[in-house]
């Protein structure tokens, strides 16, 4: 009761301040979703996630199959799917995001995607923790706009086809590995906070592998101004 209370003062002053609401905390609830592959050869996916714990992987039978849990029912992900000839786009959106929860909010994704079509991956992730499993897909390219939190990628393994990567900071850290047999050059732009770059090779703010120049396929990385601190990774 007494928790309860100082819950309900807290977002009281909260309102007075003018700052965003609280929103109400509820029982757990889960949800499935799957995207069906059908007739298309590549894809657009766009995974936008406000505030939890975003997990990412391969091994998808279908284009997306999807498990979300959360308690707030304002964060229900809304999920748009349409194709256009040949072509799918897919949307994946944490439903409004606006307030405080008033308690133990949750909110956690578990994401399977297909490895059978290239794809297209934007990613836009506000606060917590990210784990993206890259391992497998097929990727053409990947965007990311991450905020607060932690965020690892993994782009090791078999690599298809050159990929384009951008990251664009917040103020959290990120880990990225890499294949060692694919040449890697990630530009580093210098508001970058810190930098560990083991086993890869430095001239002013681009670092490359040994690899670079060597292999059929390149990894192209730009890491814009804004984390607190990057590492980068061969594996």
């Amino acid at each position: 009761m007494m928790h309860t209370k100082v819950l309900y003062i807290g977002c009281l002053v909260i309102a007075l301040a003018g700052l965003p609401a609280c929103v109400p905390v509820g029982d757990l609830q889960e949800e499935d979703r799957t995207i069906p592959l059908g007739d298309i050869n590549v894809a657009e996916i766009e995974l936008d996630m406000g505030a939890g714990e975003l997990r990412v992987q391969g091994g998808s039978r279908e284009l997306f199959e999807g498990n979300f849990s959360y308690n707030v029912e304002r964060w229900k992900p809304v999920i748009d799917y349409h194709t256009t000839g040949s072509r799918g786009y897919l949307s994946v959106k944490q439903g409004k995001s606006s307030g405080i929860p008033a308690g133990n909010g949750k909110n956690h994704w578990d994401i399977y995607l297909s490895e059978k079509i290239p794809l297209d991956l934007y990613v836009d992730f506000g606060a917590g923790e990210g784990k993206l499993d890259l391992r497998g897909i097929d990727l053409r390219s990947l965007e990311i706009d991450m905020g607060v939190g932690d965020l690892t990628v993994d782009l090791s393994g078999e690599h298809k086809q050159d990929l384009d990567v951008t990251i664009d900071g917040g103020v959290g850290s990120a880990k990225v590995y890499f294949p060692e047999n694919v040449g890697v050059r990630v530009d580093v732009d210098k508001g970058i906070g810190s930098v560990d770059a083991r086993r890869l090779r430095k001239s002013g703010g681009v670092y490359t592998n040994e690899a670079f120049g060597e292999s059929e396929i390149t990894i192209d990385v730009r890491i814009d101004a804004g984390i607190g601190s990057i590492s980068l990774r061969m594996k």
